[in-house]
């Protein structure tokens, strides 16, 4: 979960990075479809092309959904917001998890557990400042995401059970391309210079690996357990924003932030214990 939180923070800051220069449907459609990459090179070391069918059709569609959508949410936020404060939203996730693991994974929830996600909901609103002066669609975007990503990561958590990471991923990332090139015809593209497309295989690679390690995590560890781990996340992103556009997180951010982390770890600890 560290390493690949890492991965997939770089990879957001590379996708902002894209948003740029070019409309965020084409960074959407044409990194997913290079994602392909790093599955073709795994899947010999992980039983063969034969493991990336999947066993149950319904879970697996429901799942790719949910990284369709959240896929979408993510990347239209980075083309809006600060990557240190996109990132510090989204990765709030565990909150979520924590919130909605006794609806869809059954588990027990204390009451110095719901306090923890109090206080991490409190370090999203730091973050947020909802007032109408400072709140907009690109804050409820970031939101909306984090809720999408922890819904996609408790179903990630459940079927793991049947399905092997490679083909969840495979699967998910398939729905996106093939729901992308459907809509590529009716979308304003513009033209990728050679180094463009290099960025974009980069990008790809980057969101490919970083969301099979995740899968992975999960599927060996208790979502409560392992998701606050994604916290690491807001660190390199502070690092990366500030060292690619020079944006430094302000007070709100970083106090957001610090109560967020603070909601995170004492989770994990109540898990450890």
């Amino acid at each position: 979960m560290l390493v690949g939180s890492g991965l997939l923070t770089t990879n957001d800051a590379m996708t902002k990075w894209l948003t740029q220069d070019f409309p965020v449907s084409q960074v959407w459609c044409l990194r997913t479809v290079f994602v392909l990459v790093p599955i073709v090179l795994l899947a010999p070391r992980y039983g063969g092309y034969r493991a990336l069918l999947p066993n149950r059709i319904g879970p697996q569609v429901l799942r790719a959904a949910l990284f369709l959508v959240t896929t979408l949410l993510i990347v239209t936020g980075l083309s809006l917001l600060p990557l240190a404060q996109m990132v510090a939203i989204v990765f709030s996730s565990p909150i979520f998890i924590a919130a909605l693991a006794p609806i869809i994974l059954r588990e027990q929830v204390s009451t110095g557990r719901w306090l923890a996600i109090g206080v991490g909901f409190i370090g999203v609103l730091v973050i947020l400042r909802p007032d109408p002066t400072t709140i907009g669609i690109s804050a409820l975007i970031a939101v909306t995401a984090s809720l999408s990503s922890a819904i996609r990561d408790l179903v990630t958590r459940q079927i793991s059970r049947t399905e092997s990471s490679l083909s969840i991923l495979f699967c998910s990332t398939l729905l996106v391309i093939v729901i992308a090139l459907a809509a590529a015809p009716w979308l304003d593209w513009i033209a990728v210079p050679p180094l463009g497309w290099v960025l974009l295989l980069i990008n790809g690679i980057l969101n490919g690996t970083s969301h099979f390690l995740i899968i992975e995590a999960l599927r060996l560890g208790e979502a409560s357990v392992v998701s606050p781990y994604k916290y690491s996340a807001l660190i390199w992103g502070a690092m990366l924003g500030f060292v690619i556009w020079g944006d430094m997180p302000n007070l709100w951010v970083i106090g957001g932030g610090m109560l967020i982390v603070a909601s995170g770890l004492y989770l994990l600890r109540e898990e450890l214990r």
